[in-house]
């Protein structure tokens, strides 16, 4: 199935996406700041740019969105270009897995929340985080 948008209307689309700074991470850094919890964001040194990360527990947490990292029910896979998505999101699940056995084998404990969970459910992931920090 053929695109059903321009090529420079893809592109703007494409581009408007965040990739830092999405509403379920917003969300969970309000409520972080909410209850003095101190946290850094996005940090470079760390292997697959942790979201948040609590340097002193050693703990490094992901907001995962639901289409980029391929939730098993909730993310979808265009119809258009079916070939590209699927090897697209297969290496992003891999480079996911990747990320995560490189953290955990330097001491790290990782937690990873879809997007979703975080909107819908958001009180049962804060807990699961609080707990882990405790």
């Amino acid at each position: 199935m053929a695109d059903k948008l321009t090529k420079a209307q893809r592109r703007r689309n494409m581009q408007s996406i965040r990739s830092k700074d999405t509403l379920p991470e917003l969300m969970l850094a309000q409520e972080l700041k909410r209850r003095k919890i101190y946290f850094a964001k996005h940090v470079k040194s760390l292997p697959g740019n942790p979201d948040f990360v609590f340097r002193r527990k050693r703990i490094a947490v992901f907001v995962d969105s639901d289409f980029w990292h391929g939730h098993r029910i909730r993310g979808h896979i265009p119809k258009s270009n079916l070939d590209y998505w699927r090897e697209k999101i297969r290496r992003n699940r891999r480079r996911d897995a990747t990320v995560t056995k490189e953290l955990k084998a330097k001491g790290w404990t990782v937690i990873r929340f879809w997007e979703h969970s975080l909107k819908k459910h958001s009180k049962r992931s804060i807990n699961k985080m609080l707990k882990a920090l405790q």
